[in-house]
């Protein structure tokens, strides 16, 4: 196991120097991990290389571009499987965020994938004969192994336009908005004065999820619960992935009370059902916190707040269970 864990090392240092600390000294360090007769492929037609000294050529371009933009990790992680004792595999993903000023119209966010085969020189040195990276395609349906080209989908220059504006507010994971967007459609509709139901959905024990099952098992969750959260609300609700796990709901108050806490537990006892089905018959739960909005003006930090207060009540209750401001929950 030792040398697993130092290939692992090895290459998350690596993607570190890439997408955190992309000097010229460290593209440098990258470029002698490589072997001679390295091959790489990555997301983009004109990413294929057969050998280091032309991936090399297209590293020069990618150190001017990386130099500009300053990332975070989100996520990240990393398995390695010996093939011999002198070849080995590192898979793995690592999930960076732009950092930029909170009120940014639009955030890069880059969620790769990748696999990396190592070799033994003969020196003792371990040294990459192959590497093979991308990025998700989030329109790509379930079961579907061949996505859609996007020259299909889009016929005309301003189609492209509309289509990537709409991904920049979108969590490239879930399709849903991402955490910028949804504040901001939130905000249009606080600006309207209606009657409004703010909703906190969390996961449980979400961590358990990646450790116990794998993050492939955690990717497949999240993207359930977000369908099941389109399924259940309405289509004019706003939908978005707060972060991790975390998901949050923006819609004018349907009904009643009970008629809100019934379609609750139709989805709950749906997504009980479902994850049970991809984490082999140990289904996992969530928690949600609920605020109203009533003819009073509120800012959404305010309605977040008290969205956030009610879960946290939730929370304290045992988890699996729903809490509603003022002092109502189930």
């Amino acid at each position: 196991m030792q040398t697993e864990k130092r290939l692992c090392e090895i290459t998350r240092k690596l993607w570190h120097y890439y997408m955190l600390e992309p000097t010229e000294e460290n593209f440098g360090k990258i470029m002698q991990t490589w072997d001679e007769k390295l091959s790489m492929i990555g997301t983009g037609r004109h990413e294929i290389f057969n050998t280091a000294e032309e991936a090399v050529k297209d590293f020069a371009g990618n150190q001017t571009e990386a130099g500009q933009i300053s990332f975070e990790v989100l996520d990240e992680w990393y398995n390695a499987v010996m093939i011999r004792d002198d070849v080995g595999i590192v898979y793995g993903g690592i999930w960076v965020r732009e950092c930029r000023d909170a009120e940014a119209e639009a955030l890069i966010e880059m969620d790769t994938r990748f696999s990396i085969v190592y070799a033994l020189d003969d020196s003792g040195e371990w040294k990459m004969v192959h590497i093979h990276h991308s990025m998700p395609y989030f329109d790509q349906a379930d079961g579907e192994y061949y996505p859609k080209a996007l020259s299909a989908k889009v016929r005309e220059a301003f189609e492209l336009v509309e289509l990537f504006r709409k991904r920049s507010e979108m969590d490239l994971m879930t399709g849903i908005y991402n955490h910028d967007s949804f504040q901001r459609k939130t905000e249009e509709r606080l600006m309207k004065g209606n009657q409004l139901c703010f909703y906190i959905i969390d996961l449980d024990d979400f961590k358990s999820v990646n450790d116990t099952y794998g993050h492939s098992a955690g990717d497949a969750i999240l993207k359930c619960l977000a369908k099941l959260i389109r399924k259940y609300f309405p289509e004019d609700a706003v939908v978005g992935r707060l972060g991790g796990d975390e998901f949050a709901v923006c819609e004018v108050c349907p009904g009643t009370q009970e008629e809100r806490k019934e379609r609750l537990r139709q989805m709950r006892a749906e997504y009980q059902q479902l994850s049970g089905g991809l984490l082999k018959e140990n289904p996992c739960s969530y928690s949600v916190g609920i605020a109203e909005k009533g003819k009073e003006s509120m800012t959404y930090r305010q309605i977040f707040e008290r969205a956030d207060e009610a879960l946290y009540a939730a929370k304290q209750r045992g988890k699996d269970r729903t809490a509603e401001l003022p002092g109502q929950g189930e």
